[in-house]
């Protein structure tokens, strides 16, 4: 693993900065405030200035009409409102391109990254990458820990305005392309990039675009992965350049859905949300088994994806014709559901479950569906 230190340099962990541009939550006279987007991270938003007493209004696509006040009677503006509004706290699904449709690309944007920047002091490490970076968040967040405290924030599922009090030491931050497109400023101590292939062209436009976007994590100290070595590997020489007494020998935990053995010959790969994934898994297997397919193929919009190495490509949901098109293989079955894909199932079927695509219209997010197809494969083999 030393030659991995041959990709990166490394700051001084006691090095610690945070610019205070904590003028951006101040009550401006007369100043307008509107969150974009009513999900994960603008509910953090809304947490956020309600604690800083701040007024606020509301946006979402599922409101574009206004109108409707959420639970705390907070009122969502329509569309037409929006050039009212002084300042925009974004959500990382509105693209640059979405916000130049609504008029507000040239307003003050504030992303809860920027925020975090601001207001937070610990040690910052962001990680991007196209695939395996929730897993190298997972893992550094677990070994430093060995050793200092940290904690994972971002991408992984803790929103970043909910923990800007923590006062742990390293602050493990996953860091998607939409998230990175809007960030004002990179004020990361460190930052890591796993892979970038083609991914998210539904949102972005263009392979291009989408590159330049994970490119903005990068400081002069950053880290590369090169994946002839094992992910583990990786994250323990990233922990022990900045914790030098870090124990290799710690045993790190999964995270799910990623490669996770169902049994002996069931993988349940629900995390695989694109092509590379996909390939992946299927080369780390070197399987020759059933590969089961879903999802929507949109994001990447790929065309003619040869797959080799299964004996059969089963594929069930909405999107199954759209999935059928654009691959090549041999031996396709489509299913309308998961259930009757699994019922023609063998037990002694060798089965990798990889989507190779997003959810789609079929679950609303990985891990709703890696949860229905592990309880399908459970209640169908307990049967037999």
């Amino acid at each position: 693993m030393e030659r991995a230190k041959n990709y990166c340099a490394l700051l001084d962990p006691n090095n610690y900065f945070c610019i205070d541009r904590t003028v951006i939550v101040e009550n401006t006279m007369n100043e307008r405030r509107v969150i974009l987007g009513y999900g994960l991270t603008g509910k953090s938003f809304e947490k956020f200035l309600i604690k800083k007493k701040l007024e606020y209004f509301l946006y979402d696509d599922k409101h574009p009409d206004g109108g409707k006040s959420n639970d705390v009677g907070n009122k969502f503006i329509s569309k037409s409102e929006l050039v009212k509004f002084d300042t925009f706290y974004v959500s990382p699904g509105f693209s640059k391109k979405k916000l130049n449709e609504l008029g507000v690309l040239d307003k003050n944007l504030l992303t809860d990254i920027d925020i975090f920047f601001s207001l937070n002091q610990s040690f910052k490490i962001g990680i991007t990458g196209t695939n395996a970076k929730s897993s190298l968040t997972h893992y550094l967040t677990q070994i430093l820990n060995s050793r200092s405290t940290a904690i994972s924030l971002g991408n992984i599922g803790k929103p970043l305005l909910e923990n800007l009090d923590h006062t742990h030491k390293y602050s493990v931050i996953e860091l998607s392309s939409f998230q990175l497109e809007k960030m004002q400023g990179n004020e990361l101590n460190l930052s890591v990039i796993t892979n970038i292939s083609k991914d998210h062209i539904d949102y972005h436009g263009d392979f291009e675009s989408y590159k330049s976007c994970k490119f903005k994590i990068m400081k002069t100290k950053t880290f590369f992965y090169n994946d002839e070595y094992q992910l583990q590997d990786f994250a323990f020489s990233i922990a022990k350049s900045l914790e030098p007494n870090t124990d290799k020998k710690l045993k790190l935990n999964e995270l799910p859905f990623r490669l996770q053995p169902l049994s002996k010959n069931i993988i349940n790969d629900s995390k695989s949300t694109n092509s590379s994934s996909l390939y992946y898994a299927i080369e780390k297997l070197n399987f020759s088994g059933v590969l089961i397919m879903c999802g929507n193929p949109n994001k990447e919009n790929y065309q003619n994806l040869i797959i080799n190495g299964p004996a059969k490509v089963l594929i069930f949901g909405k999107h199954r014709e759209d999935i059928k098109k654009r691959i090549i293989h041999n031996n396709i079955k489509l299913y309308s559901s998961l259930e009757s894909l699994v019922s023609s199932l063998d037990t002694n079927d060798q089965i990798l479950f990889s989507p190779g695509n997003p959810s789609g219209d079929d679950f609303s997010n990985f891990t709703e569906r890696g949860e229905h197809f592990s309880k399908i494969i459970e209640v169908h083999f307990d049967k037999k």
